[in-house]
């Protein structure tokens, strides 16, 4: 019988029971991409991680691997973050305050990653994210908003639902109000039949509003993804959150300055209050780099047997 530990984290959030779950498992090397797939369709949560070690010449620390339950994929956000606390907190990664910087390599590329530091203490981490790209907008207003149980006029125009990504695809969809987010309710027969109109495997859509609950935020949103043919909601995304301070910068919907800073809120409507911190660096009006980071809370242990 074989044997792995694993670690559980909450990420975006302060206190326990808050923000997004994660495994970590930061011994994975002897585990084969089966055996990986089966154990986070086991987790049963939106991501779980293994740590191996880095591709030779890669130039990063650690290669990080990362799994819904149903599939790898190149790239996510909350899971970066809480592989990287379980890593600094197990001694893995030695730490220089007030910011250490570490490089993952991930099927996204090799990434850095900071963590901040103070008194010994993981203050928060941050994943720098790859420069944004920008896909096709999308008219089918209709379509979209019944994908998502909203009616059309529920949609804000000032800017288009689009296609980013800064690591991995999020079609953000943006609405006029906070109450049309909370009404938002993914439909699985029309979100299948919008799937036909996006690239192949985008099967994620966030929506948002310039609404928040708290005066300190500066969006409300929602995740909503197709997996195994039905709707699932994320408590709180960072790689969507990073498509999303793009976006907002891309299309002047908050006030831009070189350094613009925004708090995305997440996850009230299923009882994880999530805050997210994202930071869209430009120059001469171009992106340079997308930041999204928070804290993360350490929730228990575990051995995996099979």
């Amino acid at each position: 019988m074989k044997k792995a530990r694993f670690v559980r984290v909450d990420v975006f959030t302060k206190e326990p029971f808050g923000g997004n779950p994660l495994a970590v498992f930061p011994h994975a090397e002897g585990l084969t991409a089966n055996q990986m797939q089966l154990l986070a369709k086991e987790m049963n949560l939106s991501e779980t991680t293994f740590v191996v070690p880095a591709t030779k010449g890669s130039g990063a620390d650690f290669r990080v691997r990362i799994f819904v339950p149903d599939m790898e994929i190149p790239y996510a956000g909350h899971p970066t973050l809480g592989t990287f606390f379980v890593l600094a907190s197990e001694g893995r990664i030695k730490l220089s305050e007030p910011m250490t910087v570490v490089q993952m390599e991930s099927g996204a590329g090799v990434l850095p990653v900071e963590i901040h530091s103070k008194n010994g203490r993981i203050t928060r981490v941050v994943t720098v994210q790859s420069k944004p790209i920008f896909g096709p907008a999308y008219h089918n207003l209709g379509l979209i908003a019944r994908a998502l149980s909203l009616e059309k006029s529920d949609i804000e125009k000032r800017a288009p639902i689009q296609l980013v990504s800064t690591g991995l695809p999020w079609v953000i969809v943006p609405l006029r109000s906070r109450k049309a987010v909370q009404r938002a309710s993914g439909n699985s027969t029309a979100f299948i039949e919008a799937k036909k109109i996006l690239p192949k495997k985008v099967v994620d859509m966030y929506v948002t509003c310039l609404d928040p609950l708290e005066h300190s935020s500066t969006t409300h949103s929602r995740a909503f993804s197709l997996v195994s043919g039905g709707i699932v909601e994320d408590p709180a995304t960072g790689s969507a959150s990073g498509c999303l301070g793009a976006y907002l910068v891309r299309w002047k919907l908050v006030p831009v300055e070189p350094v613009t800073k925004i708090v995305n809120e997440q996850g009230h409507e299923i009882g994880r209050p999530s805050k997210i911190a994202i930071e869209v660096r430009t120059s001469k009006g171009s992106i340079e780099s997308v930041r999204v980071g928070g804290p993360v809370v350490h929730m228990m242990d575990g051995t995996a047997y099979f």
